[in-house]
């Protein structure tokens, strides 16, 4: 029998539940970040605790918005995700170790840079990414392709500076990664998501531009 902790994220079984257990989440985001460290040749040392009150932060913000989920339930998922890229963030349960010689590794690759330039945040947007990416194609039969600011290293330094002042922009800027419409003004409140405002919801056409603070 397959454990669970090392399926495909598109093959976990109820996925959208699973996230909610501190065992699973913990687990996944460490596989994550040494996937990562050997894609971008750097290495990541995990703080238990801090990634525990991360998740517990999160947890305790999901409870109380949940019963919002019935408006649109895939916006809900995005925004959820959207939160726990701001927990992560609060929290700083990673620290990037060797990460010199990243774009020397892969040149050609923008990702690189990005992940030379803060693999911090590159780690954690990447977790909350391929988390709600699975639950929307699992769930919602919905398959989201990344905004061209992914790979753009303006973009990442702009979302850097923006959430160390204010890291509840994350969630804004977790949006527009996803080519949603974001709300800077009001981010951290499900019920003034612009997918709200749509007869269609999520599954409405994303907007054709979208502007980063």
């Amino acid at each position: 029998m397959v454990d669970e902790f090392d399926l495909p994220l598109e093959q976990v079984h109820d996925l959208r539940h699973v996230v909610r257990r501190l065992t699973w989440f913990q687990h996944y985001f460490k596989k994550e970040a040494d996937e990562l460290g050997k894609r971008h040749n750097c290495a990541f040392a995990i703080n238990d605790r801090r990634l525990g009150e991360a998740f517990l932060s999160w947890a305790n913000v999901f409870e109380r918005d949940r019963s919002d989920a019935r408006l649109d339930r895939a916006d809900f998922a995005i925004f959820s995700a959207g939160l726990m890229l701001r927990e992560l963030l609060r929290a700083e349960p990673a620290a990037a170790k060797a990460t010199a010689g990243i774009k020397e590794c892969i040149p050609a690759d923008p990702l690189a840079a990005i992940c030379e330039f803060w693999p911090e945040g590159f780690l954690y947007a990447n977790a909350c990414l391929a988390l709600v990416r699975a639950i929307l194609a699992v769930d919602f039969n919905a398959s989201v392709v990344l905004s061209p600011h992914f790979r753009d290293l303006r973009f990442w330094e702009s979302f850097r500076e923006n959430v160390a002042e204010d890291v509840g922009l994350a969630v804004p800027f977790f949006d527009v990664l996803l080519g949603r419409e974001p709300n800077w003004s009001a981010p951290e409140y499900f019920r003034s998501r612009p997918a709200l405002r749509d007869p269609h919801g999520f599954l409405a056409p994303p907007p054709r531009a979208v502007e980063t603070r």
